[in-house]
């Protein structure tokens, strides 16, 4: 059985700050998205995300609450959490101060379907309505590896071999501070892409319904967030990955012996 605390990236907690100076002894995160501070947080650097520490990414700051939506597009991005949010708090799992609300687990979908298994399908998020967009649970409840999967896994290699040019992360951190490209963008992408992987399909996704959700990771998740493109990413809600853990502990008990 796999041991969900060893794994490649490390599981990272998250908890949704009730005030600003909640846990206000870990450093304040800066920087181009929420997909980098997840990164940060999984090497080792506990982070609180703040209203104004997303410098570059639109979708983010929207979803997480840490800014009031603007216009049409701004408007119809959801599920979101309620603004204002006063920030979170990011930590590999190992480190966190406390118990998460969230657990991210970035693997592959060989690793995820055994975890699921363990805890069960039925705790698999049903309300995505078969939107690639917000989730690839299909493919763990028995649904068929089509071309609308390949070609995301195609494209999350391309993005991946882009992200490795300094140049290409210039342009693009240039590109999206603005919210017309990021609109723009967004209309390109919504229908045949990841999109808001770990901000709205892996954080806010499990922490408002209590289920699991998994996904592909978004443009933003591959070349800001540096996630391998043959991964995936998932939000597990507290209660579940607890029961997860325990199944876990219980079977390597058992391999032990009395």
């Amino acid at each position: 059985m796999i041991d969900v605390t060893r794994l490649d990236p490390p599981p990272v907690g998250v908890w949704l700050l009730r005030s600003a100076e909640e846990h206000n002894e870990v450093p304040v995160f800066a920087g181009v998205s929420y997909c980098q501070a997840v990164r940060q947080a999984g090497e080792g650097q506990a982070l609180r995300v703040l209203p104004g520490s997303i410098e570059v990414c639109q979708w983010a700051q929207i979803i997480l609450g840490l800014r009031p939506p603007e216009g049409q597009f701004e408007q119809q991005l959801a599920p979101r959490l309620e603004v204002p949010r006063s920030g979170l708090l990011l930590a590999a799992l190992d480190q966190f101060p406390g118990e998460p609300e969230v657990v991210l687990v970035r693997a592959t979908q060989q690793v995820l379907d055994s975890l699921i298994r363990i805890v069960g399908r039925d705790l698999l998020w049903q309300g995505h309505g078969g939107r690639l967009a917000y989730s690839v649970a299909p493919l763990f409840s028995g649904g068929r590896f089509t071309f609308h999967y390949r070609a995301v896994r195609r494209t999350n290699a391309a993005l991946a071999f882009l992200a490795r040019s300094g140049r290409w992360q210039a342009v693009t951190h240039r590109l999206f501070r603005s919210r017309l490209v990021t609109a723009s963008y967004d209309a390109l992408i919504s229908r045949t892409l990841a999109d808001m992987s770990i901000c709205r399909n892996s954080t806010v996704i499990p922490w408002q319904t209590g289920q699991v959700n998994i996904s592909y990771f978004c443009t933003g998740g591959i070349t800001w967030g540096l996630n391998k493109p043959d991964q995936m990413t998932s939000g597990w809600p507290w209660a579940v990955f607890q029961r997860l853990l325990s199944s876990v502990q219980s079977h390597s008990a058992s391999l032990r012996g009395p």
